[in-house]
């Protein structure tokens, strides 16, 4: 009978240790996903700031060229003027 109740305490003091190591994994799951949620929240801040600043660099590009293009014309017109 002693022999069973040991065995059984044996196999308590398992189940304790393989919970306490379970719920260290949890802890770790826990904390590895706020990090996980935390990088995604800055990539994505990130990600909206770029896409903001390219399609200002875009629309910055399309003033210059039309700007070029409204230069020149004048520079022609100008030149057709002095050539008269």
């Amino acid at each position: 009978m002693e022999k069973i109740l040991k065995q059984i305490l044996a196999e308590l003091k398992e189940l304790k240790e393989g919970q306490s190591k379970m719920q260290l994994d949890i802890s770790e799951i826990k904390t590895d996903g706020k990090d996980t949620r935390e990088q995604t929240a800055d990539l994505t801040e990130f990600k909206t700031e770029t896409s903001q600043n390219i399609s200002d660099i875009k629309d910055t590009l399309k003033f210059l060229l039309h700007k070029e293009i409204e230069t020149e014309k004048e520079i022609y017109a100008l030149k057709q003027i002095k050539s008269k």
